[in-house]
């Protein structure tokens, strides 16, 4: 158990994604930085953030390792949806359906993203209408509750979270940067999310404790190796 879990700080891991194609800045992770770097927080809070790669490889390999390294409290994933118009509070993700090429070029094998009879469909336990009425109120910002994730990496690495814990997780697609939609203002929303969501959040599950997914790490190994994720071709 870390320090912060020792003094019953909330720790709240932050992912954004990496340069794409020709986005050299990605929003997500410009916004995720500005979460820590330039907002001021009324409440102590332990904030990690982490890049994601846009790739399924990254995703597979970073995503489990977090969870067991830092038994989040809460854990906010971030990504851009290219052409919206408000924010989106993700409501579910999906195991199958994977077909679309990551930056590197690769697919999942069998499009899945968690073989060995995992759920179709997953969906979040946080309650994300409450979480959005309120937000919505002490904003200028349109946000919504969104029930399709897009079926690339955000819903790809949204579902990998949800399997390990929907009680926990959230992901929120963000507009691409404009002068209504700024670093600024967009890390301002997804700031009061988080007091809000935490509202909701129960006990964390606690190290070691039987049949907990952070036993210790010969066993931590073997449940996620029993997930059977799936291989890249």
């Amino acid at each position: 158990m870390n320090s912060s879990q020792r003094s019953n700080i909330p720790i709240i891991l932050i992912t954004g994604f990496g340069p794409f194609r020709s986005v050299l800045n990605n929003p997500s992770w410009e916004v995720a930085k500005a979460l820590k770097t330039f907002l001021e927080w009324t409440r102590p809070l332990h904030i990690i953030l982490h890049q994601i790669q846009v790739t399924y490889d990254d995703v597979t390999k970073q995503v489990p390792d977090y969870w067991i390294q830092y038994n989040p409290t809460l854990v906010i994933h971030i990504g851009v949806a290219k052409g919206a118009r408000e924010i989106r509070l993700e409501k579910y993700a999906c195991n199958t359906g994977y077909c679309h090429a990551d930056k590197n070029g690769i697919v999942p094998e069998t499009g899945q993203c968690i073989k060995n009879n995992a759920p179709n469909v997953l969906m979040t336990h946080v309650p994300l209408n409450d979480i959005c009425a309120c937000v919505r109120r002490r904003i200028n910002l349109p946000i919504v509750v969104s029930e399709n994730a897009g079926r690339y990496l955000c819903e790809y690495i949204y579902y990998q979270s949800l399997f390990i814990d929907s009680n926990r997780t959230i992901f929120i697609h963000i507009p691409d940067l404009d002068k209504s939609f700024t670093i600024e203002n967009l890390a301002e929303t997804i700031q009061l999310i988080i007091y809000e969501a935490l509202r909701f959040i129960g006990p964390i599950p606690i190290v070691n404790q039987h049949e907990n997914y952070l036993i210790h790490s010969n066993i931590v190994t073997h449940k996620f190796e029993k997930l059977n994720i799936n291989t890249l071709s």
